[in-house]
């Protein structure tokens, strides 16, 4: 694990990072986060699957990532796939896969685990690649200037059934051509599961017993491509997009976080990405 780190921070050296402010008190108020850099965030989605053996390498290498950018990529795990399906009995009978992540899977022709996008942009002319060029698929959009930035405003009450209430506001800063959607997502950290493996640097061979499951997709709050933003960029509007959810029971409100996507409605390339955390 502490050469894959090193690794990483080696084949990257120079590279800008930045960070991005939290706010405290969660309950029953409104809090916001504002971005405050000048360059582009990223969405790493990685697709994965329990009875995945490269998957929990993988995975090592994209919270590297994040680690090493310092709040400028964003992680979002997506269980999908062949190596997804759950068993009807036994160790690997609980079902982690959400209906948009599949479709995503499917649509992008990811074909196997594991395998991600970063940006969901083409890399060596498609979107869809594999763990080993993560680095390199960011280190090539993370030095972009922003061209739109987002701001989400969560109030949280979890008196009220778990009830959340969100607005994400998207402001562009260039005259963009075509039409932009939205696309928000509940991810979950601390998930305890089996997971399967053959790197004992990440863990015990074959299985992990108890494998820590972070940044993974729950539930998609507006659609598998979400709804439209503008299809005209004007850069003196900010457009905002409210929407109303009540979160599973079986879910820990304080491992939850919104991230929230926008992207060109044609290409489905995402152009900013931002991150709240549910209870800080």
């Amino acid at each position: 694990m502490k050469f894959r780190v090193l690794y990483l921070m080696m084949a990257l050296a120079g590279i800008l990072v930045v960070s991005c402010d939290k706010l405290d008190q969660p309950y029953s108020s409104e809090k916001v986060i504002v971005l405050d850099t000048n360059k582009r965030k990223v969405l790493l989605e990685d697709y994965t699957g329990m009875k995945c053996v490269n998957c929990p390498a993988a995975t090592a290498d994209a919270e590297a990532l994040v680690d090493l950018y310092k709040g400028q990529v964003i992680l979002m795990t997506v269980h999908a796939g062949y190596f997804s399906e759950p068993d009807a009995s036994g160790h690997y009978s609980t079902d982690y896969r959400v209906t948009e992540g599949v479709s995503w899977f499917n649509d992008f022709l990811l074909i196997s685990n594991p395998m991600g996008m970063v940006n969901r942009a083409p890399y060596n002319g498609k979107p869809a690649i594999g763990s080993g060029s993560w680095a390199e698929a960011v280190a090539s959009v993370a030095q972009e200037n922003e061209v739109a930035s987002i701001r989400i405003t969560t109030e949280y009450t979890p008196l009220s059934r778990h009830h959340i209430n969100t607005t994400i506001e998207t402001t562009f800063h260039s005259e963009l051509p075509g039409a932009y959607n939205l696309t928000v997502c509940i991810l979950e950290d601390s998930i305890v599961g089996w997971q399967k493996n053959n790197d004992p640097n990440v863990g015990t061979v074959p299985d992990i017993e108890n494998y820590v499951f972070n940044d993974m997709l729950r539930a998609v709050l507006n659609g598998t491509y979400g709804e439209q933003v503008t299809n005209a960029v004007d850069t003196t509007l900010t457009y905002s997009n409210t929407y109303v959810y009540t979160i599973n029971d079986s879910w820990n409100p304080d491992h939850l976080s919104l991230v929230a996507f926008v992207f060109n409605s044609e290409t489905k390339e995402i152009i900013q990405v931002e991150k709240q955390h549910l209870v800080e």
